[in-house]
């Protein structure tokens, strides 16, 4: 691939890279063969060698294109996820204003990861039947994701899936979502625990 091609598809995603790292990028690509080199971006950003350009132009493929039993830890993925620019459909967004609620079908242990659904059906078929085998003990988990916990979201496929980095959010089995207050309009405009005038 040319520095000219690799241009092209980070133009495609909303992304303006360096000519240096258009050259990295097609250098990837033709080291790997591919658009989502999971194994070797994954080592590069280990070892502090990738912009955070580079990264967002790998990252939205790797997740959407990643295998089931993909190696790389959700520590890692979530960590790659705030490295790289805000996108939406594998192209650079504005980051949203408003909070939503979302749904993860998922044991207890994992309640914290980072996929996550707009829609509560797609969550009780992940709980019911995309777990590891044996795994009975999943259930649906539901949250409230304000705009500066959102990494990228995917829309323009089945999963409707908004990957986020839920930490430090309430979340409750789905049960009990009326314990959880409905998302307002104004809470986009209240900014983030620790950034508060006056607040800690």
């Amino acid at each position: 691939m040319t520095p000219d091609r690799a241009a092209d598809l980070a133009a495609h995603a909303g992304l303006r890279l360096s000519e240096r790292e258009l050259t990295e990028v097609a250098a990837i690509i033709d080291q790997t063969g591919s658009l989502a080199p999971e194994t070797e971006v994954v080592a590069r950003y280990q070892a502090g060698a990738l912009t955070p350009g580079i990264l967002t132009f790998f990252l939205p493929h790797m997740w959407r294109y990643r295998e089931g039993d993909s190696p790389v830890p959700m520590e890692v993925w979530r960590a790659m996820f705030l490295s790289a620019e805000y996108t939406e459909d594998m192209v650079v967004r504005t980051r949203p204003t408003k909070t939503v609620r979302a749904y993860r079908g998922a044991t207890e242990e994992n309640r914290e990861g980072i996929s996550w659904t707009l829609d509560v059906r797609q969550a009780k078929y992940f709980a019911a039947e995309r777990q590891a085998p044996g795994v009975v003990s999943a259930q649906v988990w539901v949250t409230n994701i304000p705009p500066h916990c959102m990494l990228a979201r995917y829309t323009d496929g089945w999963e409707q899936e908004i990957t986020a980095d839920v930490r430090r959010l309430t979340i409750h089995p789905l049960e009990d979502e009326g314990l959880l207050p409905k998302p307002r309009w104004w809470w986009r405009w209240w900014p983030p625990r620790g950034q508060r005038s006056g607040g800690s």
